[in-house]
């Protein structure tokens, strides 16, 4: 089902607005919001919202995905997650994290505790070989989706796109992958909210352990790669800046998608505002 694919992959690549901020929000605070659109063959087909703050208590974030259109006439699907931790020497150790999802009349839960670095699932998977195979997965630094957030950015000296991050939803252990391909500029013949220069990477969703990932390896399938635009704030694109995914392209359930950013919003002010300020 495309909606939840897009959960599991494009939410997470798109929720990136907290990247690269890393210390100076830690140490300012600030509030990030942003909204997307994903269209289908030239419908538009999920919302995506996300928030988050920063504080010197620590960070708390709240994403939302939620089918629009001609798709939630076929497939009525809403996802709710939120996660909490703390801040240690700018790096995000995760404490919390919440996620409701309904389809129709089905709904689920999950929550996921830390404690001493080791992570506590509120369900665990009923097939024992699958358990075991997610236990073993679980190695330390294993995050959940929106923490990861805070891990995705810029790494010293500028570059915004050389990391892989191991992520548990509850459900899943997979780990997002990302290379830098160019800079590029993004005119005014692309649909969103932003126009100009931007970062194009390339991001992998490579399933690591869970049923998901036991189906994708008897397929043998290679794993799904996306194309990702970051635009800087604050910053040119040769200099460490903030970061702003502003569009996404690839093919989801064998179906072209492209995903922008709507609206984009720095401490309740717009996006064109923090960039052209260069704050």
């Amino acid at each position: 089902m495309i909606a939840h694919r897009i959960v599991v992959c494009l939410g997470f690549v798109l929720s990136v607005p907290a990247t690269g901020f890393g210390n100076a929000l830690a140490d300012s605070g600030g509030k990030v919001e942003t909204s997307y659109e994903v269209n289908v063959r030239g419908l538009t087909v999920l919302d995506i919202k996300y928030s988050s703050e920063i504080s010197a208590a620590g960070y708390r974030s709240q994403a939302s995905i939620e089918t629009r259109g001609v798709a939630a006439v076929f497939s009525d699907y809403r996802m709710k997650m939120a996660a909490s931790g703390a801040l240690v020497n700018g790096q995000s150790s995760p404490a919390q994290y919440q996620s409701r999802s309904a389809k129709k009349d089905k709904k689920k839960a999950v929550e996921l505790n830390w404690s001493q670095g080791t992570v506590l699932a509120s369900e665990t998977a009923t097939n024992p070989e699958i358990k075991a195979e997610i236990d073993a997965a679980l190695a330390a630094g294993v995050t959940d989706p929106l923490t990861a957030i805070f891990r995705i950015g810029t790494l010293p000296g500028g570059n915004p796109c050389q990391a892989a991050h191991r992520i548990f939803d509850g459900k899943e252990v997979f780990e997002l992958r990302f290379s830098f391909t160019k800079e590029a500029v993004l005119d005014d013949s692309f649909p969103g909210a932003y126009h100009g220069k931007a970062y194009e990477c390339r991001a992998t969703y490579v399933p690591v352990a869970g049923r998901y990932a036991a189906k994708f390896r008897k397929r043998n399938e290679e794993p799904p790669t996306y194309k990702v635009w970051l635009a800087p704030i604050g910053g040119d694109v040769a200099g460490e800046s903030r970061l702003i995914p502003v569009r996404a392209t690839g093919r989801l359930d064998g179906m072209k998608f492209e995903a922008y950013a709507s609206r984009v919003k720095v401490d309740g002010r717009p996006f064109k505002t923090v960039s052209a300020s260069g704050n």
